[in-house]
């Protein structure tokens, strides 16, 4: 099913003003909204230090974000925190100061977090000719087009004056409007529950409330009520109230500034660059990611491994970037873990300084063994150039056959399967089955870890091709090993008498004493399982593992023929058992026809076939 188109005439949406310090975006903020974002020392500075936030209203009462950028390069990491995930980036440039380095700066990496709605505000007008504004009007757009290849709307205006603020004011709206329309064009994949993403860019305490997250809800819905869950701290907490623009909610969606009230989280264990996202979400927390590089600055010609700062969502901290020759593709490797998501964009920063080095995007977290590289390599150098869910789908089938998901409606997809947690392509699907029973056709019982390894599947993955296979009566586990054919399950077993049988299987050659330990359930269990033949009896007190038990008879009885004879010091060696076991093992082996007692020694009674 596919997604309806997005009404844009009832929208919610962010913008972001960028630019070089002290070309008046804070100004511009105020004729635009009314709203002084500074704060106190920093007006009495005359500079941005960090986020200001405000926002506007359009003619059909739809309120629209507007979130204040640092111009200086000290704070581009603050700058980097309110511009990865705006619907609009509006770009300020001073008409009497024209382009300037923290123009190029704040441009280059608004683009590589993903920005592509680009409006240029020529502001203070006002202070230079006609000519002088054309010039700097020209060349504003030169340089947006050249290091974007997009052609961006352009105005000038003077915030001051309050000259031209009602024409940009509409010129963002229909920006806003074009943005909203083009995604919900693009949007073509399965209508699903999109969980709620947010990076928090503050975390407050307000008194007879508690904990206060605020940032930009990038993506789905917050509810009052809803369980929310932080990373990397993997608190979870509860929504307790929501607020957006100064007016309580009980639902929000993206794409909006919010202020959410969270009962269970403290203060202390958030902060910015953390992660809010649905409490049924558990995002990859990584140390290392591959990365597709998307832009690199003009004058970065050697690819040599190199320390970056990496700035993703309202995060930012330091990373070793190595490059992954003939692709690209880059490793990034962190000092601690991470939330990962697939298509995060992100932005390279040289180290100690703020010019951008690379935009990329995350896609792969997971760690790869040394004979997949090759082939995941070329798949994700090979994505598509926009990536979206169904693009990591897309390319996990191809790569190994199999994505983890918790939607059922991937169940009905033409060529997979779902088998929960998992939809699988069909043809891929069915080669395992058949490379499966080839491993176990030599009559040769394997655990789901060994047949894992040799196939080189997850073992969960493992585990549920096998749950298959027994419906359909293909195979059937027996003392903790896949078999061939039909035959009773242990798995299908009580829980208490699969607890006993680990039990057992993990005491090994020690064996379970009675007088020793505990037994759930008493001798109940443990009559039915020597019934079934899961363990065996060596006398009233000592249980073993019935597989135990047969390789132990297999040592004694080695390359032994009928009629030799074997001593108990024999049995002993061979087994690597006490006497206090040995003995009850010659006597079982005795019940069971194995041996015959004569004296001191056991006479073979058959040979082990």
């Amino acid at each position: 099913m596919v997604s309806q188109p997005h009404n844009v005439e009832k929208y919610q949406a962010v913008i972001g003003l960028a630019g070089h310090v002290d070309h008046g975006k804070t100004a511009l903020i105020e004729a635009l909204t009314g709203i002084v974002t500074a704060r106190p020392h920093e007006q009495q500075l005359g500079m941005t230090q960090d986020l200001g936030f405000a926002y506007f209203k359009d003619d059909n009462n739809n309120t629209i974000g507007v979130v204040d950028v640092p111009g200086h390069e000290r704070y581009l990491r603050n700058m980097v925190s309110g511009v990865w995930h705006l619907n609009v980036l509006l770009l300020v440039i001073a008409a009497d100061e024209g382009w300037m380095p923290m123009t190029t700066s704040h441009l280059q990496v608004a683009h590589a977090m993903g920005i592509e709605d680009i409006v240029v505000c020529i502001n203070k007008r006002d202070k230079v000719t006609a000519e002088q504004l054309c010039t700097v009007e020209d060349q504003a757009l030169d340089n947006v087009m050249e290091m974007t290849g997009l052609l961006p709307e352009i105005i000038s205006v003077s915030a001051l004056k309050n000259d031209n603020i009602p024409a940009l004011r509409d010129l963002l709206i229909g920006a806003v409007k074009a943005n909203i329309e083009r995604k919900a064009l693009a949007d073509v994949i399965d209508d699903q529950v999109v969980a709620p993403i947010m990076y928090i860019d503050r975390s407050f305490v307000v008194n007879g409330m508690g904990t206060v997250l605020t940032g930009t809800l990038a993506q789905g819905t917050l509810s009052i009520g809803d369980k929310v869950r932080c990373f990397p701290s993997n608190i979870m907490g509860t929504v307790r109230s929501l607020q957006a623009y100064h007016q309580q909610h009980q639902q929000l969606s993206a794409t909006c500034r919010v202020a959410v009230n969270v009962k269970g989280i403290s203060r202390k264990e958030v902060g910015r660059g953390h992660l809010l996202t649905s409490a049924t979400i558990t995002p990859p927390l990584h140390s290392q990611c591959i990365v597709r590089i998307n832009k690199t600055a003009d004058k970065l010609k050697q690819r040599k491994q190199r320390h970056v700062e990496v700035a993703m969502g309202t995060w930012h901290g330091s990373a070793l970037l190595s490059y992954i020759p003939n692709t690209q593709l880059a490793r990034l490797t962190f000092e601690k873990p991470i939330p990962m998501i697939f298509g995060q964009r992100l932005a390279m920063i040289q180290k100690g300084g703020c010019g951008l080095q690379h935009g990329a995007e995350i896609v792969w977290s997971t760690p790869v063994m040394g004979y997949q590289k090759r082939r995941l390599y070329q798949a994700l150098d090979n994505l598509p150039v926009l990536l979206k869910p169904e693009s990591q789908r897309e390319m996990l089938l191809a790569l190994q056959g199999y994505f983890e998901t918790t939607e059922a409606v991937f169940e009905s997809a033409q060529g997979q399967t779902y088998l929960a947690p998992y939809c699988f392509d069909d043809s891929w699907l069915a080669d395992s089955f058949m490379q499966i029973q080839t491993l176990l056709s030599a009559g040769i019982s394997m655990a789901s870890a060994e047949i894992a390894t040799r196939l080189r599947i997850n073992e969960t993955v493992i585990d549920i091709l096998m749950q298959q296979l027994k419906l359909q009566e293909k195979v059937h586990v027996s003392y903790g090993k896949w078999c061939l054919g039909q035959g009773d399950n242990e798995d299908e077993l009580p829980s208490a008498a699969q607890e006993i049988l680990q039990q057992i299987r993990e005491l090994g050659k020690a064996g379970l004493e009675l007088n020793k330990v505990t037994v759930a359930g008493g001798k109940k269990w443990l009559r039915q399982l020597s019934h079934q033949k899961y363990i065996t009896a060596l006398d009233d007190t000592i249980y073993f593992d019935m597989g135990l038990y047969l390789d132990l008879v297999k040592a004694v009885i080695a390359e032994h023929q009928p009629q030799d004879r074997i001593s108990m010091g024999d049995i002993k060696d061979r087994t690597e058992l006490s006497r206090k076991y040995s003995i009850p093992l010659a006597n079982r082996m005795e019940k069971d026809g194995w041996v015959r007692r004569d004296g001191d020694e056991r006479i073979i009674l058959k040979s082990w076939v």
